[in-house]
């Protein structure tokens, strides 16, 4: 049964952008929390609030989430900000709680961390 599922994801802007250019992966938190979080640690980024809701999908469960995510349709996605396609380190929240989206798979992530966010 389709359900709205949150996405969340560590905003890279171009500020950030040209700062990890210049200065390596280790000038800011959210720079650090985005390496982590792609090999499947979300601990610093939800510990800091790393993490933004950028997009709503209407999808029967978080695969058909990431599915929408990457290859659409794109009438299922609701963008709150700039979303990227949905990949490893990011957070799928549905009716059950929140998934780290791993390299294979999910890890099931604190949902009250995320929302104190």
């Amino acid at each position: 049964m389709a359900q709205l599922i949150k996405v969340f994801q560590i905003v890279i802007d171009s500020n950030l952008s040209e700062l990890i250019n210049s200065e390596g992966w280790d000038c800011h938190v959210n720079a650090k929390s985005y390496l982590l979080a792609k090999d499947g640690d979300a601990k610093i980024a939800l510990q800091n609030g790393c993490y933004t809701h950028v997009a709503n999908i209407v999808a029967d469960d978080i695969n058909h989430a990431f599915e929408a995510g990457n290859i659409g349709p794109e009438d299922r996605i609701e963008r709150l900000a700039q979303m990227r396609s949905v990949s490893v380190g990011d957070i799928l929240v549905d009716d059950e709680g929140a998934w780290l989206v791993m390299p294979v798979g999910y890890k099931e992530v604190n949902l009250e961390q995320l929302e104190a966010a």
